[in-house]
């Protein structure tokens, strides 16, 4: 009995663990709120990532810490975009170890790819903000670029700007391209401050399931915007998520997908087994509370723990889905 004692702590030591934050739209202005009236503290959300930073400094475990995107509200006085992303990376970078950043629209409202890739340290050819890495042999983290087919971002005469307003031509009849007036359903996806994946990161992405499945790893997959309808309002999808998911659908290698962008939060399960987890915002913490966590990676599950009014989340992974 006392030596199965003994290995039992071991056993249940995860393989390793990463912080989480998401949306924290930091700008020096009053507080306001969003086309809901969800209010929003735009100059406290900058406390709640040095709490967090401290926090995961403290804990002293984890490997890395992932951003899901919005640092910067779309609201920052232009003037001021530079050195306001500036000064919320410099918060980040006091973390003790990496920290790998998603774009959302709201970083890109603030300054064009080729100025932001840089300042986030995003590894990037062409300006695309899609990668991948693995933390140990068992794992890979897919960070997804939502924003690859976008009407934001992109100069004005680029191939993928011009394909993001034909396209929201197309399945949004409003004027203002950000109003979902008249769509129904999934439909009301179809706005501007979304986005899309192309088709190079399509064939990117499938190359990349089919290595992490020949070397039996199980995949995380990364995304601004979310992935699911379940986990999501409708307003919040990433334009192709449907096309997207098909493809990850094709493989038993995907466990979960972590988002951020649909600031409540929310969690599904998909047909096939897959977990998404849309985190909730930074920006919508009133003073003294906050919206960060961290995750504990175990061979069968994440487990995110939360805090505050980021909810903790088991995500056991599908035992159907071998891999």
């Amino acid at each position: 009995m006392g030596s199965t004692n003994a290995f039992t702590p071991q056993a249940k030591q995860p393989l390793f663990s990463f912080g989480v934050i998401s949306d924290v739209q930091h700008a020096d202005i009053p507080d306001g709120r969003s086309f809901l009236g969800v209010p929003r503290f735009y100059r406290h959300s900058i406390l709640v990532l040095q709490r967090a930073v401290q926090k995961w400094n403290n804990c002293k475990k984890h490997k890395f810490v992932i951003n899901f995107g919005d640092i910067v509200d779309g609201f920052c006085p232009p003037d001021q975009s530079l050195s306001t992303v500036r000064k919320v990376v410099d918060e980040f970078e006091k973390f003790d170890g990496p920290v790998h950043h998603l774009i959302g629209n709201h970083c890109l409202y603030n300054l064009p790819r080729d100025k932001l890739l840089p300042m986030l340290k995003i590894p990037s050819a062409e300006g695309r903000a899609y990668f991948e890495f693995s933390p140990t042999s068992e794992f890979r983290f897919v960070v997804l670029d939502g924003y690859d087919i976008s009407a934001i971002g992109w100069p004005e005469d680029h191939p993928n700007t011009l394909e993001a307003v034909k396209f929201l031509q197309e399945k949004n009849p409003n004027t203002e391209k950000n109003s979902p007036e008249g769509l129904v359903g999934l439909e009301r996806r179809f706005l501007k401050f979304n986005g899309g994946v192309g088709k190079e990161q399509l064939k990117w992405l499938d190359s990349i399931l089919q290595e992490a499945t020949q070397m039996r790893q199980n995949v995380v997959i990364c995304c601004h915007l979310p992935l699911d309808p379940g986990s999501s309002t409708d307003v919040a999808l990433l334009w192709n998520y449907e096309e997207v998911m098909n493809l990850i659908h094709r493989y038993n290698c995907v466990k979960v997908c972590l988002a951020g962008h649909d600031h409540k939060g929310g969690h599904s399960i998909d047909s096939h087994g897959v977990h998404h987890r849309v985190l909730e915002a930074a920006l919508e913490c009133p003073p003294g509370t906050d919206a960060f966590g961290y995750v504990d990676v175990y061979k069968d599950r994440l487990s995110l723990i939360g805090t505050d009014r980021m909810e903790s989340t088991e995500m056991c992974f599908d035992p159907q889905a071998e891999r």
